[in-house]
């Protein structure tokens, strides 16, 4: 073939960055953009280039470099670091650094054509000429995305001879090489070094007729058919066979104008059985692995500015509950309260608070002595044993007292105790089709407001005891879903049914507010049989409840899936739709049993940058052998009461991406990685980008394990931790990744922890004060276990008794403490003590609570539910009676907004429950020496817009808010554009929505034990009925006897008095009539003008419009 024919992209997927996969970057311009946060560079991140020949690769310890990307040692890391954090102040611009020599690039990937031996991690690449049917070629990948060939002279492939299944003696006219070109049908140029085998191969390779590869397919690098190349062989084992010429370099030149991937395809070609064996890239002996030298290339820096995470990322504002404070109070001694409420998202910087306290039935009394500025939370000495106590607070803005919050009550039975207590009802105990007993375990939970007063619902799946791993045979019991408020009402049960099987991989909660009315809720993965919390099936046309799908080793490979939305409040379907990623044959997933099929995750994102969207994933293992394997993530929204995909990701051994597969872990985060304003899907080892399209794989591999955040607060954007199961995948490349700090955008690998074996736990959090951002370890066998820093250096040993599971904020400080089954310990840099533990003393003993998920001892829930900002954790009492929310009743020493309003921190709650459970990371880095962190930008569901004082109406007195705080970017209840600063658009908004109410919240009077809600109707002075009115009583059914009637927490709408000026005259201003005003004097005045008001001058209007439209005592 001619060169440069055929050489179009055809569609192949890009790849770059040395043995990370990854599609190009599309410059997003236009949108709306924040400050950069304090601590991010505004440089790019840069790499060091490597230019070498063979036999200078160094030895072969764990920090081995690889490709283009040179992984530094400990000690220069830590100097790199130093000169990062001194660039925090001043940055100067870097030129594009480039060296000119005969640089050696190492394959990125290589395999060879036989299935089920693991080629592509395979030491030795075996070439064998079959003489018919089972002819095995060898593909070498090359990555020349960093590579500048312009000045390129000469260009040298290698290969090293070593012995395979056959090591018979090799000679040019047997030694045949090919380059792999971009046409339809042809291998991608992306192809998966661990599937290609596997039946990833494409056209090319026929492996008929005693002649493997179709080499009309192929790009002829063939001295003895007339290529212009030159030919050295040399029949000794380690000896170098390679090609050189001007059509080798021509391959290249074109390879590197399309997507940079250059593949060769090498066979025998003896016409008798011969073969011999070739080094692979994963051979111990760097010195002999595949090679490309190339005479004169410059070798740039392989991140661009577009592969840069932004100077000023951009943030939209996001849809949030309005949450209200969130007050709480336990008893940590006889005569003493704790008490602990939220700092919300929309709170001025500046506001304080004080608390209030009625004793007995008494009035309320303020009981500190000055508001509290500096935490939100508080100890109350004078807590009287044996009466009871009801707390709340009010926020104070400008020296000036707000509404009072919603109250929390201390009963005065209450105990010495640091958790609340909610009473559950257990299923009843069942009996599968083959006779064998179960009962029934609460599990993991999720939150949700599912009623939109601002307080949460927990939302709880009870697993039988004969729940099964995916790998496990047998039938299970029905899944239960219920749903209960904190003080303990079951709201509904939602039944599974017998065709949704039980276990950590199958059913997943989804509990978010989609459809933004301010109410979250539930979306399950169902199937004929399940029934809803209002008792009625979840069927679509064609199907019936009755039907058993189950085979006779209690699987379920066939049959209808269902995705449904159920009402958060009622428990009722909502709107039920096929669910994707669908099913299929399962031996498409790997197996044919029914394994890799049915594992599942879940997540919630934000890929539009403003409202959340559903995520579920669907596979991710690698094939076993002779099988295919798929791996796929569907997107869904919400919207109006309709179900609908938005995008589907899909990876494929014989498919599209398939560099993909085997890449996901048991769990997955969610976060903004390239800071343009849109969620990505980090899926274990690779990442997918907003609209569905893969950003990276790095190709390490499955792993147990995934933690994300700001965890180095010195270097720009999101750090990923993962740990990886496969030792073949992980020690690719020259890596030793078993366990890995990466950049969350690209990919890059930071630092690596060596293993030789599965890792299968690891942890990321800051736990020593003494080291800037997060620390790091993982259950690695390879040497001393040690915790690295960010800097990847080694600190200390890893003691004997250290967790490898949860953490939580608890104490006092910034770190974080581990949390582990029922225990909560604090590392003391090295050593730990124990906080919370079944042999503990007091109010920290735990004893008679369960962990969940077997030898993961994760809690049921644990996150930001209530209180201040630190965590709650929720436990299981062993005997399934009860749930247990623990908080903490040690003082705060800081103050920050509820991790709740921070959406990568909310987003994590809800797909904690997913498979393996992991712990929640915000998006700012939290801990020790930590800067504020950005102000979020949020708007809540369900709101109003123009309704700035949160009244439920739009009238003038929202004017007055706005007028009060034009120009602010610290008090934002008058951002009705939500862009982060008050001004005149948000005026603009307000009069376009003026007179406007909002629809008060339904209530549910069929549903027992639901709460009573009665709410008074009010007249405003024009005779029409406001909703909501000044008050929302509610009558908490069964637990509060005394039916006490409390306002939810919203300020009071008061009613004009007869003989004031209509507020609805506001109406008869128009925008028109203001153009023109040069000021808000003058502004002010053609309003008092033109509403009638009595104004001498502009200068009195403020008192004017008071008299006009604020609200008035009756």
């Amino acid at each position: 073939m001619p060169v440069g024919e055929g050489f179009a992209l055809n569609g192949a997927s890009p790849a770059s960055k040395g043995t990370i996969s990854r599609r190009p970057r599309v410059k997003m311009e236009g949108r709306r953009a924040r400050a950069r946060p304090p601590g991010r560079s505004s440089s790019s991140l840069i790499l060091t280039s490597l230019t070498r020949r063979r036999g200078d690769f160094g030895d072969s310890s764990k920090h081995r470099k690889h490709d283009i990307a040179c992984f530094s040692s400990p000690a220069s890391m830590e100097r790199s670091r130093k000169a990062r954090l001194a660039r925090l102040l001043s940055f100067d611009a870097l030129e594009p650094r480039a060296m000119l020599a005969v640089t050696t690039l190492v394959a990125a990937a290589d395999s060879f054509t036989a299935a089920g031996v693991g080629a592509g991690s395979a030491p030795v690449l075996d070439a064998l000429d079959a003489n018919g049917s089972g002819d095995r070629a060898v593909y070498v990948r090359f990555d020349l995305s960093t590579v500048d060939l312009s000045e390129v002279t000469s260009a040298t492939f290698k290969l090293f001879k070593t012995g395979g299944t056959r090591n018979d003696t090799i000679v040019t006219e047997r030694f045949d090489v090919y380059g792999l070109l971009p046409l339809a049908g042809n291998t991608p140029q992306n192809w998966n070094e661990a599937t290609l085998a596997e039946g990833g191969v494409g056209a090319e390779y026929t492996n008929t007729s005693g002649n493997g590869p179709d080499v009309s397919r192929l790009f002829s690098l063939d001295a003895e058919a007339g290529a212009a190349v030159t030919e050295t062989v040399i029949n000794a084992d380690g000896a170098a066979q390679s090609i050189t010429g001007p059509d080798l370099l021509a391959f290249l030149q074109a390879r590197k104008a399309d997507s940079g991937l250059a593949t060769f395809v090498t066979y025998v070609d003896a016409g008798a059985v011969r073969g011999w064996g070739y080094s692979s890239r994963e051979a111990t002996d760097v010195a002999v692995r595949p090679v490309l030298e190339l005479d004169g290339a410059v070798v740039v820096d392989p991140v661009d500015p577009e592969d840069s995470y932004p100077e000023d990322p951009v943030a939209f504002p996001r849809q949030v509950e309005r949450l209200d404070r969130g007050v709480v109070a336990v008893r940590p001694a006889e005569g003493s309260a704790y008490i602990g409420w939220r700092l919300l998202g929309d709170d001025p910087t500046d506001v304080a608070f004080n608390v209030y306290r009625a004793s007995g039935g008494g009035e309320p009394e303020k009981i500190n002595r000055a508001p509290v500025t500096q935490t939100t939370d508080f100890r109350d000495n004078s807590a009287t044993a044996g009466v009871e106590h009801t707390y709340f607070v009010r926020a104070v803005v400008d020296g000036e007292e707000l509404a009072a919050s919603e109250s929390y009550t201390l009963d005065a039975a209450t105990p010495v105790q640091q958790h609340l207590d909610i009473p559950l009802q257990i299923p009843p105990d069942g009996m599968t089709p083959s006779g064998d007993t179960y009962s029934y375990n609460a599990n993991d939970a999720s939150v949700g407001d599912l009623d939109g007063d601002g307080q949460y619902e927990i939302i709880l799946k009870w697993d039988p005891s004969n729940a099964k791993d995916n790998s496990q045979s047998g039938y299970t019991g029905n899944v239960y879903v219920d749903a209960y408020t904190l003080e303990g009402e079951l709201l509904w049960r939602i039944d599974l049914g017998r065709n949704i099987r039980a276990g950590a991989h199958y059913t997943q909660l989804a509990v978010y507010d989609f459809d933004g009315d301010g109410r979250s809720e539930v979306i399950l993965k169902t199937a004929p049989g399940t029934i809803d919390g209002e008792g009625n099936p979840v069927l679509m046309r064609g199907y019936t409840a009755d039907a058993d799908y189950r085979n006779a080793s209690g699987y379920v490979i066939t049959g209808p899936e269902f995705l449904t939305v159920f009402d958060g409040q009622t428990g009722g379907a909502l709107s039920t739709i096929h669910f994707e990623p669908a099913r299929g044959s399962a031996s498409q997933w790997g197996d044919s049993y029914g394994n890799r099929v049915d594992r599942f995750t879940v997540g919630v994102a934000y890929l539009d940058g403003e409202r959340p969207s559903l995520i579920f994933g669907r596979g991710y293992y690698g094939p076993q052998g002779g099988f295919q394997a798929r791996n796929e993530v569907a997107a869904y929204d919400f919207r109006d009461g309709q179900l609908t995909e938005r995008w589907i990701f899909k990876a494929a051994t014989n498919g599209p991406n398939p560099e993909y597969i085997g890449e996901g872990a048991h769990s997955l985060t969610i976060g903004d990685v390239d800071g343009d304003g849109y969620d990505e899907v980090v899926y274990g080892a690779s990442a997918i980008d907003h609209d569905g399209t893969g950003l990276y794989a790095t190709g390490l591999g499955h792993g147990d394990a995934l933690h994300m955040s700001d965890m180095d607060p010195t270097r720009p954007g999101l750090e990923v931790f993962m740990v990886h199961e496969s030792r073949g995948a992980y020690e690719s490349n020259g890596r030793d990744a078993g366990g890995e700090l990466r950049d969350a955008m690209t990919g890059e690998l930071l630092f690596q922890i060596p293993s030789n074996d599965d890792v299968g736990r690891g942890v990321a959090m800051d736990i020593d004060p003494n080291h800037l951002g997060y620390e790091f370890w993982a259950t690695t066998n390879e040497g001393t276990r040690m915790i690295y820093n960010v800097s990847g250096e080694a600190l200390y040993p890893a003691s004997g008794g250290i967790p490898y599971n949860f953490g939580v904020w608890w104490d006092a400080d910034l770190s974080r403490e581990l949390l582990d089954g029922t225990t909560i310990s604090k590392w003391n840099s090295p050593g730990r003590t124990s906080l919370v533990s079944s042999n503990s003393n007091g109010i920290n003993d735990s004893s008679g609570l369960s962990s969940n998920n077997g030898s993961k001892s994760t809690p049921t829930l644990s996150g930001d539910l209530f209180g201040d900002w630190r965590e709650e954790v929720i436990w299981r009492r062993s005997d399934n009676s009860a749930l247990e929310i623990w908080t903490t009743t040690i003082s705060a020493t800081s103050r920050l907004t509820t991790l709740m309003h921070d959406t990568q921190y909310r987003v994590a709650i809800a797909w904690q429950n997913g498979a393996y459970n992991q712990p929640p990371h915000p998006s700012f880095y939290l801990g020790t020496g930590m800067e504020t962190p950005p102000r979020p930008l949020l708007y809540f569901g369900g709101e109003l817009r123009g309704d700035f004082n949160a009244d439920g109406a739009v009238n003038a007195a929202d004017y007055t808010v706005w007028r009060d705080n034009l120009g602010s970017t610290t008090n934002l209840a008058a951002d009705a554009d939500r862009n982060g600063v008050v001004e005149e658009a948000d005026r603009s908004i307000w009069l376009a929505n003026y007179g406007a109410v909002a629809a008060a919240p339904a209530t549910e009077e069929a549903t027992a034990p639901a709460a009573m809600v009665s709410r008074p109707t009010v007249v405003d002075s024009v005779g029409d009925e406001l909703t909501p009115p000044p008050f929302a009583f509610v009558i908490d059914s069964g637990l509060d006897t005394t039916a006490e009637a409390r306002p939810v927490y919203r300020p009071a709408t008061r009613v004009a008095s007869p003989g004031q000026l209509d507020q609805r005259d506001l109406l008869l201003v128009r925008q028109s009539y203001f153009e023109g005003a040069s000021d808000l004097t003058e502004r002010d005045s053609k309003i008092a003008s033109s509403t009638g008001a009595d104004v001498e001058a502009p200068a009195d209007f403020d008192g004017a419009f008071e008299r006009l439209g604020r609200p008035f005592d009756e």
